[in-house]
């Protein structure tokens, strides 16, 4: 399986990656990471990001992803999911145009057929800044960007036909660690996913099963419900409404 872990910056995303492999051994990540393209290329990121910079990280990771057997098991730290919430922040603050703005969201929504789970993690404002030379401390910055993942996964959950930013077909399912604060909270969240063997469990209690439509129902209910009473969210759409893709 590949699976992803996603979210703004200073969520623990990278950590849980390493204690993921920890768990399940079987698995590999690639030996680069967005940061090193970053690094790399000299690239300007995260509140200060561009459009080169986006389509450079994107365009590694769809490489990654095509280069990597389909059978493969891989967890990825960021995804092309992350690269479209970047994307769609510095469009809404005029850095990056409508027309690469509308490339990119085509190139995401083709490349995430090539995922099968992707792990959101939500920023924790309890969770303490570390600064380092690739790391963005804006808590602003990551606030809003953060507010742009949630409105995402709200459109994923409240109709995935009427998305524009995700196949409507080969969609990977995306799940939000939601009460798991902890590193262990979280891995343990994840074996409720995957067995021993990092094979995803395919039982009448695994909500990825589509017989068990009641209890994804009510998880997404729960989603909404938490969501609507989060910060308000800026409607996505309604700033790149006039972007045809």
């Amino acid at each position: 399986m590949k699976i992803a872990v996603s979210g703004t910056s200073c969520t623990g995303k990278s950590t849980l990656v390493k204690a993921f492999l920890h768990k399940w051994p079987m698995y590999s990540t690639p030996t680069k990471t967005y940061r090193d393209i970053i690094k790399n290329n000299q690239l300007s990121h995260s509140s200060f990001t561009n459009a080169e910079t986006q389509l450079t990280i994107l365009d590694w990771m769809m490489r990654e992803q095509d280069n990597t057997p389909r059978k493969s098991n891989v967890i990825y730290d960021r995804c092309p999911w992350d690269a479209l919430a970047y994307t769609l922040k510095s469009n809404e603050d005029g850095v990056i145009s409508d027309e690469v703005t509308a490339a990119i969201i085509s190139l995401v929504r083709e490349s995430l057929k090539g995922l099968d789970i992707i792990f959101w993690i939500k920023h924790d404002p309890n969770i303490k800044i570390v600064e380092d030379s690739l790391r963005d401390t804006n808590v602003e910055y990551i606030k809003q960007v953060d507010v742009i993942f949630k409105d995402l996964f709200h459109q994923y959950c409240e109709n995935l036909e009427s998305d524009i930013f995700l196949p409507k077909e080969d969609c990977p399912a995306i799940i939000h660690l939601e009460d798991a604060k902890t590193l262990d909270d979280r891995i343990q969240f994840i074996g409720e996913f995957l067995d021993y063997k990092g094979e995803l469990i395919e039982t009448e209690s695994s909500i990825l099963d589509p017989n068990n439509a009641d209890l994804l129902e009510q998880m997404i209910r729960e989603q909404q419900v938490e969501i609507g009473n989060d910060i308000q969210m800026k409607s996505i759409l309604s700033n790149i409404k006039n972007i045809k893709v």
